[in-house]
């Protein structure tokens, strides 16, 4: 048979041929020839298995003859022949790594390698292979011995680091080994925009001098819309950079010489924007010479526990920082011209430097006369993200946030938009548990998610607070949801403050009794004593507060009225009497609304006795009056009591103790009727009080004594201090200063373990001068100290003049 006439045999004589040409010119002029001689499909329309294997052998002859020839053209410096012909066998056998890597290295050698990642990926994509040994550089181990450049690869920086100090100085004794306990790898996380990455750069250019062998940094996409990049890939890089070519081109080939380089060198790492702890972890160096910082807007706890790193939280510029900040991105006269506008400027980015940053370039990019339409559109929440926009994911407050929150599994997302429904400021553990109460693990793993995400931050223990700016756009995808869903979770929320707050109120007042119902599928943690009654009030006030405002906005007259009642006792024993009279102004037409007669003269009690408190002596009467003929019109004997009382202890103090009788003795008739021992032993103390200011001390002397008999066998502590402190000041009267001083020490010990300081303070002041007529006047001395003390917590700026009333006043 003559070969010759055979298309096969003589494609396989070229190919023979080319494996004994002596140059890689005539190598490619053989193997254009064997790939010459192929033409249609091999053995195309003989049908049967076998001839499909061998149809499949061929091809893969073909291939292989194909490649030679690109390799050669390669070889010969015939790019774009190269490239011409790999693409089009790429697209007969895509899945060729061969043909992949062949690829490759013509891209490198037309000086084209930004087009290699991005080939790879796609390949890597679509196949779930991995390319990593094709990013190594090429043939680097046979390579004669060369001088290697040392990598310096900090981004550009600008000048305005400002209000970061102490983190500067954080990480770069870690990075320098000077941080007891901790190894050389810095972690600094914190909220989107907050300035991670200018803090890294910043620190790595002042540490760089103490790393000899390089530079390297790599922003790794942890949270931008792009694909985070992948270590094997970064490592590939990185021992590009550091001019090492591993042993074996492997995953652990690359690693083991990835830390052997690191340990032998002392090289720094920044590895920014990390998704979290896997991201970096066998990127991070081990024992050596070299360190690494890495950002992320994750809490990345773990490299703390399993890397020895050592943890830098940012958090938002204070004031002061801000206005810096501003004052340099904008110039001096550009500052002076936006004078006007600053404290919006600086109020509403709420220390973020990256929306400082925003608004600077706003205000520079637009003429002086837009400020103040930058001013409003800060000011406006419905505007304020739009004007934190400058239309790029790295620019823009709003693309910030949101690849931050598609990050958080679904439940988490459903409870993060919940949070702001919450009015803040500060939202406690229990409140936020009471959100989803038949879920409590789900409940307690999604807001996990959420604070590791620091998109709320844990400012005390177990109370936390979203960001401002977070706050609006978790208000904004509040805002995509139903009004019935928004409204089920305010009403949630609500009961379980009104439900907890009541649960306090009883502890400072037993003897009110509001109609809030029992709690319904809602946790109540009731504290153990009045004191730690006074410290949950203290600790949830702002909050408190913030939900009236809710209540009112959403016209839900049952919190509207109730919130601000069970938040009075509190406020009295706290010297909030301004704030009473503010929500209770509402609370009064709401109650009115829905409440029933007794329930709204209760209010009007309520701020009678608090326009008592303020001196106000006219209103107070007047809201009195209004509370007894409310319930004396309605037949309700015990609100008439208890109107008949407020007023005859008003009386009594500003100056008519024999009307004031005439109340008390009511009230104390009412309250037997009722067989209410507490208001007995409270009219009683009052009634005796009144005696005192007519000068009948033994008179005074008995009902006092019987108000403290009744009241010791209850739970009411604050009407056992008062009869005592009533006790006591007759005791003076009639000269015997001993038992007035044991009266008013066990006073000031009720009290203070009410947490009650204005009355502490009044009793001290008592005490005082009693402990003085008895010649004791270093005790006496203290006791002022003590009064002195407790007044300037009550915000009193001048308590001389403050013990001074309180003695005016009794």
């Amino acid at each position: 048979m003559d070969t010759h006439q055979i298309d096969y045999l003589r494609s396989q004589g070229h190919v023979d041929r080319a494996a004994g040409a002596p140059d890689p010119s005539a190598r490619l002029t053989e193997l254009r020839s064997a790939l010459g001689e192929w033409r249609g499909e091999p053995l195309e329309g003989l049908p049967g298995p076998g001839f499909a294997r061998s149809r499949e052998a061929l091809l893969a002859q073909l291939r292989d003859t194909t490649s030679g020839c690109v390799r050669a053209e390669l070889e010969c410096g015939q790019y774009g022949a190269a490239l011409r012909r790999v693409h089009e066998a790429r697209e007969r056998w895509p899945a060729s790594e061969t043909l992949l890597e062949l690829n490759v290295r013509i891209l490198e050698a037309q000086g084209r390698p930004d087009e290699v990642e991005p080939l790879l990926t796609v390949w890597e994509r679509q196949f779930g292979r991995s390319t990593v040994h094709l990013r190594l550089a090429p043939e680097a181990a046979h390579e004669p011995p060369r001088a290697w450049p040392v990598p310096r690869q900090l981004p550009p920086q600008p000048p305005d680091l400002v209000g970061r100090d102490a983190q500067v100085d954080q990480v770069s004794s870690t990075l320098l080994g000077r941080t007891r306990g901790r190894s050389r790898i810095a972690v600094v996380s914190g909220m989107p925009g907050v300035g991670k990455t200018l803090l890294a750069v910043r620190t790595a250019s002042e540490v760089q001098p103490y790393f000899p062998d390089g530079t390297l940094y790599v922003d790794l996409g942890g949270f931008s819309s792009r694909e985070p990049e992948r270590y094997e890939h970064l490592l590939a890089r990185f021992l590009n950079d550091l001019g090492v070519r591993p042993t074996t081109s492997t995953r652990d080939g690359m690693l083991a010489a990835y830390r052997t380089t690191l340990a032998d060198r002392a090289v720094l790492l920044i590895l920014d924007n990390a998704l979290d702890e896997q991201h970096v972890q066998r990127l991070l160096p081990g024992p050596g010479s070299s360190a690494a910082i890495v950002t992320s807007r994750r809490q990345l706890h773990s490299l703390w526990v399993n890397e020895g790193a050592d943890i830098v939280n940012l958090t938002p510029l204070n004031r002061p920082a801000a206005v810096e900040l501003l004052r340099i991105q904008l110039g001096e006269q550009r500052m002076k011209l936006a004078t006007p506008f600053v404290e919006d400027f600086v109020q509403y980015c709420a220390g973020m430097p990256l929306a400082l940053a925003i608004t600077a370039a706003q205000i520079l990019r637009r003429p002086t006369q837009a400020l103040g339409d930058i001013s409003r559109g800060l000011r406006e929440e419905s505007t304020r993200l739009h004007q934190l926009d400058l239309g790029t994911e790295e620019t823009s407050v709003r693309l910030m946030f949101e690849t931050s929150f598609k990050l958080l599994p679904s439940k988490a997302q459903h409870l993060f938009w919940q949070l702001a429904v919450h009015p803040g400021p500060t939202i406690s553990w229990t409140t936020v548990r009471a959100l989803r109460p038949d879920d409590p693990v789900g409940t307690s793993n999604a807001f996990d998610e959420i604070v590791s995400m620091n998109l709320v931050s844990e400012i005390s223990d177990s109370r936390y607070a979203l960001h401002d700016l977070i706050r609006v756009y978790a208000g904004d995808l509040a805002a995509q949801r139903s009004a019935s869903e928004r409204a089920e979770v305010a009403e949630r929320i609500l009961e379980f403050l009104l439900q907890n707050a009541a649960a306090c109120d009883r502890l400072l007042d037993s003897a009110r009794e509001l109609p809030i119902g029992e709690p319904r599928g809602i946790r109540v943690d009731v504290p153990a004593d009045a004191a730690g009654a006074m410290a949950w009030f203290e600790a949830e006030y702002s909050t408190l507060t913030a939900v009236i405002g809710t209540a009112e906005a959403r016209r839900l007259d049952r919190y509207t009225w109730l919130l601000p009642m069970v938040l009075v006792p509190f406020q009295w024993r706290s010297g909030r009497n301004l704030d009473i009279l503010r929500h209770l102004t509402g609370a009064l037409e709401a109650a009115r609304r829905v409440a029933a007669p007794a329930d709204v003269a209760m209010v009007h009690r309520m701020l009678g006795g608090t326009h008592r408190r303020l001196g106000d002596l006219a209103r107070a009467t007047r809201e009195l009056r209004n509370a007894v003929r409310l319930s004396e019109e309605n037949g309700d004997v015990r609100g008439a009591a208890l109107g008949h009382h407020t007023l005859g202890v008003m009386l009594r103090e500003n100056g008519a103790p024999g009307e004031a009788l005439e109340h008390l003795t009511l009230a104390l008739t009412a309250f037997r009727e009722l067989d209410d021992v507490l208001g007995q032993g409270t009219a009683l103390s009052g009634i005796g009080v009144a005696h005192y200011d007519l000068r009948r001390y033994s008179v005074g002397l008995d009902y006092c004594r019987r108000s403290l008999t009744l009241l010791g066998g209850t739970d009411d502590v604050n009407g056992q201090a008062y009869a005592l402190f009533s006790l006591g000041r007759i005791q003076v009267a009639l000269g015997d200063h001993r038992i007035a001083v044991a009266d008013f020490v066990r006073a000031v010990r009720l009290y203070r373990s009410l947490t009650y300081p204005s009355r502490e303070a009044r009793t001290l002041v008592w005490l005082a001068d009693t402990l003085a007529l008895a010649d004791r006047p270093l005790m006496a001395a203290q006791a002022v100290a003590q009064a002195r003390s407790l007044l300037v917590r009550l915000g009193e700026s001048d308590p001389d003049s403050a013990v001074e009333r309180l003695r005016s006043q009794l």
